[in-house]
C-alpha cells in the first residue's frame, strides 16, 4: 500500500459513499455497462470504455478496431456528455459496474485522492510508446504518482478555453468586420450590442452555458490571466496564495455580469450545458460563444451546417494594449485504467497505440484539444478557425510550475484536499442568480474558504508524516511570459 492509500480519510470515504444517493434517480439513464464479468473483471470478453470527447468519437472507434485486428479484444465504447460524466462514473462505482477504461471529468478529487479511493490504478505502456513521449511528457505528480504510471497526456498544454467564438454571418450582417474580432471587454460588449440590434427577434449577443459550473469556473480563471492575474486556478505563482479576489477576477466576472446586466445575454441559460449553449448559439440564438479549441471539431461533426460561419477571436482582455497571455500546468492525462479492472495488461496495450504520430495527426484532424505534437496540426485537415487558434497558443501560453514538482508531499496534501463548495464555477452560478450580492466579498470568501481547506489537509497530511510547509506552493522567482522548465525548480 503507498503513502497516498495510508492517508485516506474518513471524510474521503463519506463523500465516495454520498454518490450513493444518486444512484436510484440515474441508474435508469442507463448510462453503465450491463453487470457481469465482462466489463471490468476476467480477462475474457470486450474491454469497455467511456470518455466525454466527442470530436473524437469517431478516431477512437477506428483505434478500436484496429485493436480488436491486432489482437481479438473488442471495446465496448460509451460516450458521455461533459456535464454529466461525473454523475454517470459514482453511479457506476457505486454498482460496482466501472468501465476498464475512463477520464476523471467531473470526480472533482485530486487524482491522489481518486487513486486512494482506488479509482484508478496504474498501467504499463509498451516500450515503443515510452519512447515515443517525450522526456518532459510525464510528471510526477500528473502521471506518475509514486513512480508509477498511471496516464499520460495525449494533448498540449498549450491551449485556453475562453477563445472569442463567433458566428461570421450575423458579425457581417451587423456591420462588422469579422477578420478584426473584438479583443477587449469594451470591444467585445459593442460587438455584441450590434449583433442583438441587426440579428432580429430572438438574437443575442451572448451566450454562456450558466449550467455548467467547472466550466464556468474554467474560463473566468483563465481570463483573469489575461487580465492581469500571475497565477493558476486562484494560487498567485509568486506567493502560493488564494488570490480569487484579485482585481483581474473581479473584472472578468464583473464584465459577464454586465452583459447579462444589458441585455446581451440569451436569457434562460441557466440550465444550459456546454451541448446545449453550443447548439444554440450555432442555430443563430447569439453572435458570440466563448469555447476551447474543441469548439471547431464538435460543430464540424455535429453542426455540420454551421460550419462554414464558424470563427474565432482571441481571448479577450479588459484594455487596449494588454496582450494575451495564459499560464497552464503540464497537460494532465486523458484516460485511466479503473481501479476494480482485471485487464491491466489488455488496456495498457490498448493505451499505448495513442502516441504515435498517425494518432496524432488523426487527433489535430478531429480538432479536440491540440495534439501533444503540435506540428501534426499543420499536417492535418483542419477547419481554418482552428488552424488560426492553435497559432496563438503557441505565442500565447505558457508552462506554469508545478508545486508537486518542488515538494513530492504536495500530493500528499491534495489527497486531503476536502472539496470547496461552493467553488468558483458555483461562487459564479450564486453571483448571477443574485444569491450572493457583492462579486468581490463573494470571492473573497472563496479564497479565504479555500486558504481554510488547504490548510485543514496541510495538518492532516503533517500528522500522517508529510513534509511540507506553505512556502512549498511558493515561486517567488516565477517571471512572467515564459516557461517554468524543469531546470527551474529548486
Amino acid at each position: 500500500m503507498n503513502d497516498i492509500s495510508r492517508h485516506l480519510t474518513r471524510r474521503r470515504l463519506l463523500q465516495a459513499a454520498g454518490a450513493g444517493a444518486v444512484a436510484g434517480v440515474l441508474a435508469a439513464c442507463d448510462t453503465a455497462p450491463p453487470a457481469g464479468g465482462d466489463g471490468t473483471g476476467g480477462s475474457g470478453g470486450p474491454l469497455t470504455w467511456w470518455d466525454h470527447f466527442n470530436p473524437l468519437q469517431d478516431l477512437h472507434q477506428e483505434v478500436f478496431a484496429q485493436f480488436q485486428a491486432d489482437t481479438g479484444i473488442a471495446v465496448e465504447y460509451t460516450p458521455q456528455q461533459t456535464a454529466e460524466m461525473g454523475e454517470a462514473l459514482r453511479v457506476a462505482k457505486q454498482s460496482d459496474q466501472l468501465p476498464d477504461v475512463l477520464t476523471n471529468v467531473g470526480l472533482n478529487l485530486p487524482v491522489p485522492a481518486l487513486i486512494a479511493e482506488n479509482w484508478f490504478q496504474p498501467i504499463t505502456l509498451t516500450e515503443d510508446a515510452l519512447a515515443a513521449l517525450p522526456p518532459e511528457a510525464l510528471a510526477e505528480g500528473v502521471h506518475t504518482f509514486g513512480g508509477e504510471t498511471y496516464t499520460f497526456p495525449i494533448f498540449n498544454f498549450r491551449q485556453y478555453w475562453a477563445a472569442t467564438w463567433f458566428n461570421r454571418d450575423l458579425v457581417q450582417q451587423a456591420g462588422l468586420d469579422p477578420d478584426a474580432p473584438p479583443r477587449t471587454y469594451d470591444e467585445f460588449r459593442a460587438a455584441a450590442r450590434a449583433v442583438a440590434d441587426t440579428g432580429g427577434d430572438g438574437t443575442y449577443g451572448w451566450m454562456v452555458a450558466l449550467g455548467q459550473p467547472p466550466r464556468l469556473g474554467e474560463q473566468i480563471n483563465m481570463l483573469a490571466q489575461a487580465g492581469g492575474f500571475e497565477g493558476l486556478n486562484g494560487l498567485d505563482f509568486r506567493t502560493g496564495e488564494f488570490a480569487y479576489h484579485h482585481d483581474a477576477y473581479v473584472a472578468a466576472v464583473e464584465f459577464w455580469l454586465s452583459l447579462r446586466d444589458d441585455g446581451l445575454l440569451v436569457p434562460g441559460t441557466e440550465a444550459f450545458s456546454d451541448a446545449d449553449a453550443r447548439a444554440r448559439w450555432s442555430a443563430g440564438q447569439a453572435g458570440y460563444y466563448l469555447d476551447g479549441p474543441w469548439c471547431a471539431g464538435v460543430v464540424v461533426q455535429d453542426l455540420a451546417e454551421f460550419a462554414d460561419k464558424l470563427d474565432v477571436g482571441p481571448m479577450l482582455v479588459p484594455e487596449a494594449g494588454m496582450d494575451v497571455v495564459s499560464y497552464r500546468g503540464p497537460q494532465g492525462g486523458a484516460f485511466y485504467l479503473s481501479g476494480p479492472s482485471e485487464r491491466r495488461e489488455d488496456v495498457s496495450e490498448l493505451l499505448s497505440m495513442l502516441t504515435t504520430p498517425e494518432y496524432y495527426r488523426q487527433l489535430a484532424a478531429h480538432m479536440d484539444q491540440p495534439p501533444l505534437d503540435l506540428a501534426a496540426v499543420a499536417e492535418a485537415d483542419v477547419h481554418p478557425a482552428y488552424a488560426k487558434l492553435i497559432d496563438w497558443y503557441q505565442d500565447q501560453v505558457y508552462l506554469a510550475p508545478l508545486p508537486v514538482s518542488q515538494n513530492p508531499d504536495i500530493d500528499l496534501v491534495n489527497a486531503e484536499m476536502p472539496l470547496i463548495e461552493p467553488d468558483l464555477g458555483m461562487t459564479i452560478q450564486g453571483l448571477f442568480a443574485g444569491e450572493l450580492g457583492d462579486v468581490r466579498t463573494a470571492l473573497r470568501d472563496l479564497s479565504d474558504r479555500s486558504e481554510a481547506a488547504r490548510e485543514e489537509a496541510l495538518a492532516t497530511a503533517r500528522e500522517a508524516g508529510a513534509q511540507v510547509e506553505f512556502e512549498d506552493w511558493a515561486f517567488p522567482d516565477w517571471q512572467p511570459r515564459q516557461d517554468f522548465t524543469a531546470d527551474m525548480y529548486g
